[in-house]
């Protein structure tokens, strides 16, 4: 592993990170399937986080007499001045998507009230990656970023095999795009770090509070706990896949679809795997190690951490139960064994080390995309997977959630509160296209490995890679929302066509649905099928 990157501040609205010498952007680089799906739940007692006093309006759900209004001192905003806030958001969700957007918009100014519905945070989980365009985000986040740099992996290279073992393509990875890292985090310990942080400049948190309904009116909107509500200039929906927002925004419930898949996952300590002469070699490993196997409807993930000294194992597979996205939904070990029956021996090995009581069965859930993101009123919108829900084979879902917590905050930054309706639209109709791409991206790996054309595989094996867009991790969120806050705005206001430049040159858009993919998820993998290059 590299040095600690520093860092340094730049003249500009953005901040850069500096890696250490003798890190030069890749130009041709292979992007690593994320190991992405939500983020974890907050149930550990041990960072039970106490809510500060509210500076929000709060009445009565049963009454419309104020309750009580109360002021909180405002921390110095990001510019170091101290000031009044600029007005006050209520954002709802305590995940990747809810911490980035509440710090984006503390940043600029605004006072954040974060509601959770879990009563305290828990390290539960095992690794996820954030990307580039992720990191570049995080690089204005105080040293949030070098202490994430200093507890994550960053393997060089990623290795497929079939089955059996057969190697069938070794290809190096990148560490960071234009100096911003791409790194492999334990999903509890890096939302911790973001929460301390938004902590720190004086996001607001009240866990424990479940939302039962959102509301608008002309001058704010709100969400109803218990018997409270809580009114804001405007409401951010962070409350993932499951979204009780999503029902108020586009007026109709509809519920998470199947992706036909499940995926076994575990995260237990390296030195599990001493006992097996197959595995004992991997305790004995200096830097970090990813392996992928293929078959029919099948992959399993082998990532050994080594400065943290973790294994983390994926087996994904094709799904037969019902249930919702859960931590605690217990995996079957000898089901999953019986999965890789006759499979390379060492992945086997590792298998057999997972302790029973550290396996859970991942449900992979998602949506069709939708347009509507935000209200009729103009005061509630949907981030995260709320909006965009992505399978883990995108490498995107935390991505896309932190771009949309930089493109929120340039907007509400420049348009205030005054035109809170315009931002969250301009916001929608910067972040559609671009997401609905990545979530497609998903899909198309993942059917790129499970049913795979062998005969092509063996003629060209980089049919394999996994895609390294520049346009896609070689981006600045905050940026592109600044540089295109006119065009966007006249488009929101006057109907005028606005052309997406967030995607690849030349791409056109095109709607997709759940039911498309999964139809074609029948059929062998061509290459008329995909949308996002894998070069």
């Amino acid at each position: 592993m590299e040095d600690v990157p520093q860092f340094s501040a730049s003249h500009s609205r953005t901040q850069s990170y500096t890696p250490a010498s003798g890190t030069d952007s890749p130009k041709h680089a292979i992007l690593s399937p994320a190991l992405d799906q939500g983020a974890p739940r907050l149930t550990d007692p041990d960072l039970v986080l106490q809510p500060d006093p509210a500076t929000f309006i709060v009445q009565s759900a049963k009454k419309s007499a104020p309750l009580h209004t109360s002021s909180l001192a405002m921390p110095a905003n990001t510019n170091g001045n101290d000031q009044k806030p600029r007005g006050r958001f209520i954002v709802v969700g305590a995940g990747y998507a809810g911490l980035a957007t509440a710090i984006e918009l503390r940043r600029k100014g605004f006072e954040v009230q974060v509601v959770e519905a879990a009563k305290n945070m828990t390290t539960q989980g095992d690794i996820i990656q954030v990307g580039s365009n992720a990191t570049r985000v995080m690089s204005h986040w105080g040293n949030v970023l070098e202490q994430a740099v200093a507890e994550s992996a960053q393997p060089k290279d990623m290795k497929m095999f079939d089955k059996t073992g057969r190697v069938l393509l070794h290809a190096p990875l990148p560490t960071e795009f234009s100096g911003f890292p791409v790194l492999y985090s334990n999903r509890g310990l890096l939302q911790r770090l973001i929460l301390e942080y938004a902590r720190s400049i004086g996001v607001e948190f009240r866990f424990g509070e479940r939302v039962r309904e959102y509301f608008e009116e002309k001058d704010g909107a709100g969400i109803v706990i218990g018997d409270e509500r809580i009114k804001a200039d405007g409401v951010v929906a962070a409350d993932g896949i499951h979204s009780l927002a999503r029902k108020h925004v586009i007026g109709i419930q509809q519920h998470p679809r199947t992706s036909g898949f499940a995926v076994y996952r575990t995260c237990f300590p390296l030195d599990l795997l001493a006992d097996d002469p197959l595995t004992k070699p991997l305790t004995e490993l200096k830097e970090d190690m990813f392996r992928v196997w293929l078959d029919t409807d099948v992959h399993a993930i082998l990532f050994i951490l080594a400065k943290v000294r973790q294994v983390v194992i994926f087996c994904t597979h094709k799904d037969t139960y019902e249930v919702e996205e859960s931590w605690t939904n217990p995996g079957d070990l000898d089901d999953m064994l019986k999965i890789s029956k006759g499979w390379d021996p060492v992945i086997v090995a590792a298998m057999k080390a997972v302790p029973r009581d550290k396996l859970i069965d991942w449900k992979l859930l998602w949506r069709d995309p939708i347009r509507q993101w935000v209200s009729s009123t103009g005061r509630i919108t949907l981030v995260g997977d709320a909006a965009h829900p992505h399978l883990p084979t995108s490498g995107q879902g935390a991505a896309q959630a932190f771009e949309d917590a930089g493109t929120i905050g340039a907007l509400v930054d420049k348009l205030g509160v005054e035109e809170i309706s315009t931002a969250f639209k301009a916001f929608e109709k910067l972040r559609y296209e671009r997401t609905s791409l990545t979530q497609r991206m998903g899909w198309e790996t993942r059917h790129r490995w499970h049913q795979t054309d062998w005969d092509m595989v063996a003629a060209n094996p980089e049919f394999l890679k996994m895609p390294q867009p520049m346009w896609l991790y070689d981006f600045d969120a905050e940026q592109y929302a600044y540089d295109r806050l006119d065009e966007v705005v006249d488009s929101v206001k006057n109907g005028t066509p606005f052309v997406s430049k967030n995607l690849p040159e030349g791409h056109v858009h095109e709607d997709w649905t759940v039911e498309m993919m999964m139809d074609l998820e029948k059929e062998q993998a061509k290459e008329h099928f995909y949308r996002v290059a894998n070069k």
